[in-house]
């Protein structure tokens, strides 16, 4: 263990600002040896952990495991386990912070904004009565001043699920008491989460039978920058509880976690206030709403390549510090689109981005002057005033609302396929006898399950196959992303051709509602035949105990008859008269 003189020396060396450096394989090798010369391993020294892993490793070893069960063994190596992520939490502490694999590197120059949050909620058949409730209840439900002779939000809800009605219109516009927005005749000033100063709301009609609603969250100027403060904080190693044991995060892995919490955040405060207030199918079956950000940048553009003569060092470090917010740089395709330009739409991999978790997240991200110039001069005239963020986000992502509630029905049938799952793998213990209780959720599967899958793929499809584009139909296509498109032209190897994003999102989901519907008719045949013989089975068991209780109704009605009267002259006297004189009694 180090002494207090070495502890101090080290403190003081910290002290002392240092050039940027790369490190090179021996002054990682340094690096690690000086961490261990400040903190050696557990057990090599008099901290509070180095006592009970010297004990438990003493008693864990040797003759010693004789005197126990192997079970009682598990649990001494576990304590002996639970102890370590201490050690190295101290360790964390003292890592160089100059060392890129241990720390994130963010450019002094470069910013993102959170430009706008948009969630969807769907509301196929079953859901509808949701739907007009939260109208009623969240007083939504009114005529509108502008446009009075489309009637309410109900009756243009009724006339464009009978397929007569409008493809979209908006549900509601509201604003937040303290916003500095200008309230139209139907705005609705209410009181909203802190991080929002705007909501609005906006129906989109697949079909008759399937309604989205889009929520668009407009940020205020301290939630849009709040991400980009915590992003260029330094962050210290954090211990962090967990089961079965702590977690210990060095300042690149705490990085990770702080910021991309500071987003989930922003996406929790969202998410929770549409499933408030317009609980759909997302809501009642307990998954996350889908949600789509726009973040825009300073400096990266990813629409082009990265400069060449960055080291693999400076090249980790940049694609770390991305990381961190939750977008990943070295994706091989990108999916772009004409329609939003200079603009990558990138889903949320939750395998990278542990924070964040699984939930169905979609990023448009890009840098903003490179937007500005694509859209050219004049191009966001009208659009979010002086904030240019703003503008980008009004102008450009209300030409992928369609392709957003598409990506929502993917996820409808990724929970639905869910839900089929279970039915299945439960259906021995569930239907295995024949019971009211089972007949009931087996009409209320079919009720929900069959009557919105039945329903909503002639309308996806439909939408899908119809032969004119409307605002929001923005065609995306995968696109070799340019720094692997650079190494291809190096190594003189041919580049992959680009891919249809739509079609490839269309063609995966005909298949799944394929799928999904076979398997619905098989497992419905099957369990409609099972509780077809279950209710034989019991109408069996029904008649046999039927017969066992009029035979004991009329053993009760003879007992009855032979003791309603016990004179001389009844059967009952007789019998007894009878038995006597048999017996020889007196």
């Amino acid at each position: 263990m180090a002494d207090l003189g070495e502890r101090e020396q080290y403190r003081q060396r910290r002290r002392k600002p240092r050039p940027a450096r790369e490190p090179t394989e021996t002054q990682i090798h340094k690096d690690v040896s000086d961490a261990y010369d400040l903190v050696p391993e557990l057990g090599n020294g008099y901290r509070w952990y180095d006592w009970p892993y010297r004990f438990l490793y003493w008693f864990g070893t040797g003759w010693r495991r004789r005197l126990y069960p192997r079970a009682f063994g598990t649990r001494v190596w576990r304590g002996l386990s639970w102890l370590i992520p201490f050690n190295e939490h101290d360790r964390n502490k003292v890592w160089s912070r100059e060392n890129w694999l241990r720390n994130i590197f963010v450019a002094e120059d470069e910013h993102v904004n959170v430009a706008g949050i948009w969630l969807v909620e769907l509301f196929p058949p079953t859901e509808l009565p949701s739907l007009e409730a939260a109208l009623d209840r969240n007083g939504w439900n009114k005529k509108p001043l502008t446009m009075p002779l489309d009637g309410n939000n109900r009756e243009k809800l009724s006339k464009a699920r009978a397929a007569s009605g409008l493809m979209w219109w908006r549900l509601a516009d509201l604003m937040d008491w303290d916003s500095n927005w200008l309230s139209g005749g139907d705005s609705i000033r209410t009181r909203l989460p802190d991080e929002f100063t705007m909501i609005e709301l906006r129906a989109v009609q697949i079909g008759p039978s399937l309604t989205a609603v889009i929520a668009e969250f407009h940020l205020t100027d301290e939630a849009a920058t709040a991400l980009d403060g915590e992003w260029h904080k330094t962050h210290e190693p954090i211990l962090m509880r967990g089961k079965p044991r702590w977690r210990s995060l060095n300042r690149k892995e705490a990085a990770y976690w702080r910021v991309q919490s500071k987003r989930r955040q922003l996406h929790s405060a969202a998410r929770e206030w549409l499933t408030d207030k317009l609980p759909g199918f997302f809501t009642s079956n307990g998954e996350q709403l889908p949600l789509l950000d726009l973040m825009l940048f300073d400096k990266i553009d990813p629409t082009t390549a990265p400069p060449a003569n960055l080291s693999r060092e400076k090249a980790v470090a940049r694609e770390d510090a991305y990381r961190a917010l939750g977008i990943s740089t070295h994706e091989y395709y990108q999916a772009t689109s004409p329609d939003l330009p200079k603009l990558v739409l990138s889903p949320l991999d939750g395998r990278m981005h542990g924070a964040l978790g699984e939930a169905p997240t979609w990023t448009l991200w890009g840098r903003r002057d490179a937007v500005v110039k694509a859209l050219g001069e004049g191009g966001l005239a009208g659009y979010g005033g002086t904030d240019t963020n703003r503008a980008i986000a009004s102008r450009l992502v209300d030409n992928m609302f369609n392709l957003f509630v598409m990506l929502a029905v993917s996820e409808f049938l990724h929970v639905t396929g869910k839900k089929y799952a279970v039915l299945r793998d439960r259906a021995s213990t569930r239907h295995g006898k024949f019971r009211p209780r089972a007949l009931r959720e087996l009409r209320k599967s079919f009720l929900t399950l069959s009557l919105n899958l039945s329903s909503v793929q002639p309308d996806v499809s439909d939408f899908w196959s119809r032969n004119w584009r409307w605002d929001g139909d923005a065609q995306f296509t995968y696109n070799v992303a340019p720094r692997y498109k650079a190494m291809d032209r190096k190594a003189g190897r041919k580049i992959d051709d680009p891919i249809d994003y739509n079609a490839d999102l269309k063609e995966r989901q005909e298949k799944e509602f394929a799928r999904l519907i076979a398997a619905d008719r098989d497992y419905r045949d099957i369990l409609s035949t099972v509780a077809s013989l279950g209710a034989s089975a019991d109408s069996f068991k029904l008649g046999r105990i039927a017969l066992w209780v009029a035979i004991v109704s009329l053993v009760v009605a003879v007992a009855t008859v032979l003791l309603s009267e016990l004179s001389g002259n009844s059967v009952l006297g007789w019998l007894w008269t009878l038995l006597r004189n048999w017996a020889g009694w007196a």
